[in-house]
């Protein structure tokens, strides 16, 4: 069986990392509105990767992660008066009903951001300490784009085309408009957590912890030497169609860039 390979832009032989064994990462959605039939393409389309690559024999591991702490949680949740663990928890069951109902079978793991702050804390201090990120004086945290040679290879972009063509957002305090936020400081009434830098929340976009790939091969590089992760992911944007019925939907949900190959070098 061979695989695309987007990094090098050819297929190759497809080879778990361990043998008879595929682990499958694919975003999940961040549960503030009901997701839409764009968003259910993708979800459909890895469940039946999934079940050929169990058919073929394979024991799948499939990872599938739920974002429950975002900007557009939090504001849904001041505009209907409660709070953002409210609204979570009412778009997660959605999600997993209509799942449900389009066949597609329920994740091996399905873990939620809220239950993963230790974790990411522990990573961003990773990429502090390796000169990859850096934090501001408000309790931000930002990954620096131009620590990570890497960084955009599977686009098949450079870090300079990317610091060039990057939207310039209003911080002073970013030291380059490409660099995007890992930990935003804590607002009034909004959910926030204890770290290194003071109360704060992950800085979710679209799909949860969309620098956890992106960053994944400058870390490892600064703290074992050589980048041991398959493929640094960059964060993609793609179109996302226009619902099925007379409004348009705010969901945020998972795009087919998301995916993260386990194939290995």
């Amino acid at each position: 069986m061979q695989i695309y390979d987007t990094e090098r832009r050819a297929k190759r032989e497809f080879a778990p990392r361990e043998e008879g064994h595929v682990r499958m990462y694919v975003c999940g959605p961040t549960v503030y509105d009901q997701i839409h039939i764009g968003n259910g393409r993708t979800f459909v389309a890895f469940d039946a990767i999934r079940r050929y690559l169990e058919a073929k024999g394979y024991d799948v591991t499939f990872v599938q992660n739920l974002t429950d702490v975002d900007d557009k949680i939090i504001n849904r949740a001041a505009e209907e008066g409660r709070s953002a663990a409210e609204v979570a928890s009412e778009y997660s069951d959605a999600f997993r009903e209509q799942m449900r109902r389009m066949g597609v079978e329920p994740p091996s793991v399905q873990p939620k951001a809220t239950e993963e702050i230790p974790q990411m804390i522990a990573l961003i201090e990773e990429l502090v300490e390796g000169g990859h990120a850096y934090a501001t004086p408000a309790g931000d945290v930002y990954f620096s784009v131009s620590s990570c040679p890497t960084y955009g290879e599977v686009s098949g972009r450079r870090v300079e085309d990317l610091l060039a063509g990057a939207r310039v957002e209003v911080d002073e305090d970013k030291r380059e408009s490409a660099d995007f936020a890992l930990w935003k400081a804590a607002k009034p009434g909004e959910p926030s957590w204890e770290s290194p830098w003071g109360a704060g929340r992950p800085a979710g976009t679209r799909s949860a912890w969309p620098w956890r790939g992106a960053t994944s091969a400058c870390r490892l590089t600064s703290t074992a030497g050589a980048p041991t992760s398959s493929f640094p992911i960059t964060k993609t944007r793609t179109p996302r169609p226009r619902p099925l019925g007379a409004r348009r939907s705010r969901t945020s949900g998972c795009t087919p860039g998301c995916f993260a190959s386990t194939a290995r070098r």
